[in-house]
């Protein structure tokens, strides 16, 4: 964060990024996480019938259409109100509308300033008694109020100073979404598991590769895409003669900031025990990176055009790891478990 804050402001780490602004294609249906359990193919999955036709919570990636996390918030006992989970943001921020919708007014004597994907903006901010949603519960809170195309559809974007201790859960084969107390209990069976560790200002970060190049991995539910830094993709040039092939795209943050970035399929993506193929990648010299001292380091955010193709991701606090559950997958493991 040096070089980022000013002098007496709060400073907030949003790294959302809005799905509009990136003309980029999920994985592809056959290209994805790979897993301990049978071909799903083999098998179709019993409830298929059963899966909601319009997802709200857990809103799963498609060909067409880029996931996201929802979670119902109240705030100062009024609501529900639709926060985004975003597990790049170091806390929690409101959209413009929904101070207007509590009746408070935003303040700008206690600025924040709001550090993004591209850029950075002082933005004023709210101060609310009570945030709560499952089991979280907060009180006398001061949040950053924005707006923009990252917070259509949604009152606000739900980060990671909430979740000490917490265990997160979205199941986007049944659309269910869970904020409880961890209880230290590992993954059940077929699920992949990634350590994670938490750097700066409470972010997700896990060990990896791309091609055979390590990377750190920051784990970003509130991007919509995949963004690598301009250290990857001049280890993937040297490493595969010439590199992937590229074209201009621009990424729209939180602040409102526009950048252009370089789209490139990348070779095979290795998480822990996870494996991704197809992968299409914003690569870009972002502000965020710089932000959490990987400028230097091959990095990649993984964006929720990955994270979305699973049947059911979980994020333990406690255990500091993730637990997915690959597409198509829901059948196998219910077997499993006799179900």
């Amino acid at each position: 964060m040096a070089g980022t804050v000013r002098s007496g402001l709060a400073a907030v780490v949003l790294c959302a990024v809005s799905a509009a602004s990136l003309a980029v294609q999920p994985l592809p249906e056959r290209s994805q996480f790979a897993s301990r359990l049978p071909d799903p193919a083999l098998t179709p999955s019993p409830d298929a019938d059963n899966l909601p036709t319009d997802p709200q919570y857990a809103i799963a990636t498609s060909r067409d259409r880029i996931g996201r996390i929802i979670a119902a918030v109240t705030i100062n006992g009024q609501g529900p109100f639709r926060f985004m989970l975003d597990t790049g943001a170091s806390r929690t921020a409101l959209a413009a509308s929904t101070p207007v919708r509590l009746g408070l007014t935003a303040q700008l004597q206690a600025p924040i300033l709001v550090v993004g994907i591209s850029g950075t903006a002082v933005v004023a901010s709210v101060h609310i008694d009570s945030l709560e949603s499952g089991d979280m519960h907060f009180r006398d809170l001061d949040l950053p109020v924005l707006s923009g195309p990252v917070f259509d559809g949604i009152d606000g974007i739900l980060g990671m100073d909430c979740f000490a201790g917490m265990k997160v859960s979205a199941n986007f084969a049944k659309d269910r979404f869970a904020i409880s107390q961890s209880r230290g209990r590992g993954a059940a069976y077929g699920y992949s598991v990634v350590p994670v560790k938490i750097i700066s200002e409470h972010l997700l970060m896990a060990e990896g590769t791309v091609g055979g190049v390590r990377v750190k991995a920051i784990i970003d539910t509130g991007s919509s895409h995949t963004l690598g830094n301009p250290a990857l993709l001049a280890a993937l040039t040297h490493s595969h003669y010439g590199g992937p092939k590229q074209f201009e795209t621009a990424v729209t943050d939180a602040t409102q900031a526009s950048q252009l970035g370089e789209v490139a399929r990348v070779p095979k993506v290795h998480l822990g025990a996870a494996t991704i193929d197809g992968l299409a990648v914003t690569f870009g010299d972002f502000n965020v990176f710089n932000a959490w001292g990987l400028e230097d380091r091959p990095a990649l955010l993984v964006g929720m055009d990955v994270l979305g193709t699973l049947d059911d991701l979980a994020i333990d606090y406690r255990r500091n790891e993730l637990q997915m559950l690959p597409r198509n997958q829901w059948h196998q493991f219910a077997l499993a478990m006799g179900w």
